[in-house]
């Protein structure tokens, strides 16, 4: 079988097939229609109640014959509809911004097209399409199997069971036919081919890589005949979504009630007629009911998702954004999150005592390679470039060189890389480490291209080797090993010195794992490269196969720090949240790493290595997880990881863990927040992930933290803001029930008030920048409720003080107009009262926003918030229509203001910031003293 006859198809041949056979994608999806949402966004109990005081107050006026009185109920009706409206396309856009989001992080699949390797989404596949599959993808389509190194597939989305199924080339498959044409047999008969060749959608590559035909897509693969199963599930509400339902189902509960009792007392003791206590009472229930918080509290934490996305942390559960900002642990692996995942080879060790100095930073295969032999005499001890054609050399050289040969050909050969170049820039396709062996390679200039290579056994978490069973002319068949340096030479009996095998002796093992420490010690991730000879039948044991190795020497990569890490770091410290570094990598490399980004401070910073993390009890590790604060694991595997993270969730962290293998599934999901990395993650880890990184930095990881807390931070603010303007309005018209004064405000009013004060500031409050020093204190207890005391009577005051502030201007300008206690109220007077208090309130609630910015920090400290000074210009202009636009003013029954008095409310409406910066002065004192 010829693997390079496996050309695929082309892309215009792709283009077309995709219109024949549409997209890769299940369309069965159950979605909510868009008059259903539009329906849902009157379920809610408040919004109820105000439908039904509309209806009513309709029906009455109908019934008694007062049509002169529907005015009011027509616009409560309307403003309800349109709050309704509003919440539905506030909705709409989240959803659709959401579903942005999804894409951004939707399955890639790696194909031949044109004979050439590339990535494309997997909605883009079509029959004909040659995937390249290795550990930890997920399907895309249903396949047949074409080439495979030691596969097992993970089935249980499909067949409940979770043990891995072996699988194997489809042997009767002719690969130099006409493989990718359609009309080839193997389409149509796809059904009647047993299992084990074939691969399903929806399944996991659990081990081992493969090449597969692509045969079905989108509603014809294995899901897409159960596609029932793919039914909307319902999104889980996140604790603080759930805790202000329940308290918006008991303030509307407690409206009801409150209302009924002043419908009847208004009809029964005051002699009131029907419509005018019924919308009264509603005038009540508006004032209390707390419209659209839950919508609000959506919309904001939809908007916050997106602006975490554009900081490249991609959210998947609108419930993960509050566990964030309680992060207390980051377990984070090192490879390409704390470093830039760009390995570049460094140095390479031989037996012999011969260094390679490698030059160039990258993927770039240009660069030289120099020598330094440090068995000779100093004056002689010089370096040179290897050259391809290096013949007139003595033979010492000569024999040194062919070993150097040996090291390229297994680094070049036991590897499932490529190096792909886009003009001036190169790049690859596959793992990091890879790609920089065949960088290092290239440099050399040595030819490689005389090996076949027959069979891969890939690389596992346990053994921490990969093999590959490789064919010369000259040397028949060979084993090419890589691996960790440990798990190489404990499999080693044997050594290669200038072409020639020897016993390997206890000084060749002490000056490899001396060589191994310094480069190490270095920063350098070294691997150790071996092979062996074989007999052409026995080439199938993989276990027999990787003892008895010859080894052939060590290569050590620099992986540098990202730049923005150090001060990501910092911020954690400051921020009381610990980092706990834990790799697949040799402990001295990460320890090198976590000195330079301050990860660590203390020189016995302690390291703990997978062994002896086997032999430790767990209540041993607890122990040690509670009282080092700097430690880090090294050479752990993934179950270890698991472990570990549920060691510290028992200590009370909340724990957020970052993987990209398939392995690291189980530590991401038992996390608090699982992050997978969204540039090397496997399939499996993204979708076991509650956050996806796109530049898989340990920085975006901290901004994310950041982001939560600013998020939390800002509900509260929202939250705030919109019971104490809630109170401020419910104590307005209490006021007036209990000093028995005309009604300063009526049910219409205090609509157009909510309408103009409560949706556009409290979204903007949402958007607010983060405080000043918000990660400088310790992660918030996630079990801690938004409604504790102090956050509730704070609300209440400042409620308070906007109803007295209200309730006595209005009653000052009774006064003024001549009207005296007891007496009866011109409607003129009443008119010019009732909106003075009108807009005041507006312009006081738009005031407090400002208040809302922060518990503790003066306004005037804080960063500006562009989007709230817009919602109040915009609230501001809607205030003035009211009040000036005749129709508007016949509607809701206001009248014009002078500017005069308009400059006067505006200067009273500053009493609440000084009221509050006095408290916030009072606090900051107090906090120095």
């Amino acid at each position: 079988m010829r693997n390079n006859n496996l050309l695929g198809i082309s892309n215009t041949e792709a283009k077309k097939r995709l219109k024949l056979f549409g997209l890769n994608e299940l369309t069965v999806r159950i979605k909510t229609t868009t008059l259903k949402k539009l329906i849902n966004q009157f379920k809610d109990i408040n919004v109820l109640i105000l439908l039904g005081a509309a209806f009513i107050s309709i029906t009455v006026c109908f019934y008694n014959n007062h049509l002169d009185e529907l005015t009011e109920a027509y616009v409560l009706l309307g403003i309800v509809i349109l709050n309704g409206m509003i919440g539905f396309i506030q909705e709409y856009k989240s959803e659709k911004a959401l579903e942005a989001l999804e894409r951004l992080v939707s399955p890639r699949s790696r194909v031949i097209r044109a004979g050439k390797e590339c990535l494309i989404d997997a909605k883009d596949l079509v029959p004909g399409d040659i995937m390249i599959l290795s550990e930890g993808d997920k399907i895309s389509a249903d396949s047949l199997l074409i080439d495979d190194n030691e596969l097992k597939s993970e089935e249980s989305a499909l067949t409940g069971e979770s043990v891995p199924v072996h699988k194997t080339s489809y042997k009767k498959l002719d690969i130099s036919s006409s493989l990718c044409r359609l009309s080839n047999p193997i389409y149509k008969n796809f059904g009647t081919i047993d299992n084990e060749y074939k691969l399903f959608t929806g399944t996991i590559i659990s081990s081992g890589s493969a090449k597969a035909l692509v045969i079905r897509t989108g509603m014809d693969t294995s899901f897409g005949q159960i596609a029932n199963l793919t039914a909307t599930t319902e999104k889980d509400q996140s604790p603080l979504q759930k805790e202000l339902k329940s308290i918006g189902y008991f303030v509307g509960k407690l409206t009801f009630i409150i209302s009924s009792i002043l419908f009847l007392v208004g009809i029964i003791f005051q002699g009131q007629s029907i419509v005018n206590s019924l919308m009264f009472a509603v005038a009540v229930a508006v004032a209390a009911v707390p419209e659209g918080l839950p919508a609000t509290v959506t919309i904001a934490l939809a908007i916050g998702v997106q602006k975490m996305a554009k900081k490249n942390a991609i959210i998947k559960q609108l419930s993960s954004v509050e566990t964030l900002g309680s992060t207390t642990v980051i377990c984070s692996d090192k490879t390409g999150t704390l470093t830039q995942n760009q390995m570049t080879v460094r140095k390479a060790y031989l037996p012999t005592g011969y260094t390679l100095s490698f030059n160039g930073t990258g993927y770039n295969p240009k660069g030289e390679i120099h020598i330094v032999n440090h068995n000779q005499k100093p004056r002689l001890n010089k370096s040179h470039p290897i050259l391809p054609s290096l013949k007139s050399v003595n033979t010492i050289q000569e024999t040194y060189i062919k070993d150097i040969h040996k090291m390229m050909g297994i680094i070049t050969h036991c590897n499932d890389a490529k190096l792909v170049r886009n003009g001036e820039t190169w790049s690859i396709l596959g793992d990091p480490t890879e790609g920089a062996l065949l960088t290092a390679a290239s440099k050399s200039g040595i030819d490689t291209n005389n090996i076949r290579k027959l069979k891969d056994f890939p690389f596992d978490s346990i053994r921490k080797r990969m093999s590959t069973i490789i064919h010369t002319k000259q040397k028949g068949y060979e084993l090419y090993v890589k691996g960790a340096p440990d798990s190489i030479i404990e499999k080693c009996t044997h050594i290669l010195k200038n072409d020639k095998i020897h016993k390997i002796t206890t000084k060749d093992i002490k000056d490899i794992i001396e060589n191994n420490n310094s480069m190490a010690e270095s920063a350098l991730r070294v691997l150790g490269v071996a092979y062996k000879p074989l007999v052409k039948d026995k080439l199938e044991d993989k276990e027999s196969l990787e003892n008895a190795l010859v080894f052939v020497g060590l290569i050590g990569m620099i992986d540098p720090p990202r730049p923005e890490v150090k001060e990501a770091v910092n911020m954690c410290h400051k921020a009381g949240i610990r980092t706990i570094i834990i790799t697949g990598d040799y402990g001295k490399t990460a320890l090198a790493i976590a000195k330079d980004l301050k990860i660590v401070t203390n020189k016995n910073a302690k390291v703990i290595t997978g062994k002896e993390l086997d032999e430790l009890k767990k209540q041993e590790l607890k122990k040690i997880l509670k009282d080092n604060k700097e430690i880090i694991f090294a050479r752990v595997s993934p179950e270890h990881k698991l472990i570990i993270v549920d060691i510290l969730k028992d200590l009370g962290e909340i724990v957020a863990v970052t993987g990209d293998g398939v392995n690291d599934a189980p530590a991401l999901k038992r996390a608090d927040i699982g992050v997978s990395m969204g540039i090397t993650g496997t399939d499996v880890s993204k979708e076991a992930a509650n956050m996806v990184l796109t530049d898989d930095s340990f920085a975006s990881i901290v901004e994310a933290i950041k982001e939560g807390r600013t998020i939390y931070k800002n509900l509260r603010k929202f939250v705030w803001y919109i019971f104490s303007c809630n109170i401020g309005e419910l104590i307005t018209v209490f006021s007036a029930i209990l000093l028995k004064i005309p009604a300063p405000l009526t049910a219409v009013l205090i609509l157009a008030i909510d309408l103009g004060t409560d949706v556009l500031p409290a979204l903007a409050l949402g958007l607010d920048p983060d405080e000043p020093g918000i990660m400088n204190n310790r992660p918030r207890d996630p079990a801690e409720r938004i409604m504790i005391k102090p956050f509730v009577l704070r609300f209440v005051y400042m409620g308070s003080i906007i109803g007295v502030i209200v309730v006595s201007t209005y009653i000052f300008d009774l006064f003024n107009s001549g009207w005296r206690w007891g007496e009866p109220v011109l409607d003129n007077v009443h008119l010019h009262a009732s909106t003075l208090a009108f807009v005041l309130l507006v312009i006081i609630q738009m005031v407090n926003a400002f208040n809302a910015r922060s518990e503790i920090y003066s306004v005037f400290r804080l960063k500006t918030n562009y989007y709230l000074w817009g919602a109040v210009t915009v609230s501001f202009t809607l205030v003035l229509g009211f009040i000036n636009i005749p129709i508007i003013q016949d509607l809701i029954g206001s009248i014009s203001l002078s500017i005069k008095e308009l400059i006067i409310l505006f200067i009273i409406s500053l009493i609440v910031v000084f009221i509050e910066e006095i408290r916030k002065l009072m606090i900051a004192r107090k906090k120095k003293s």
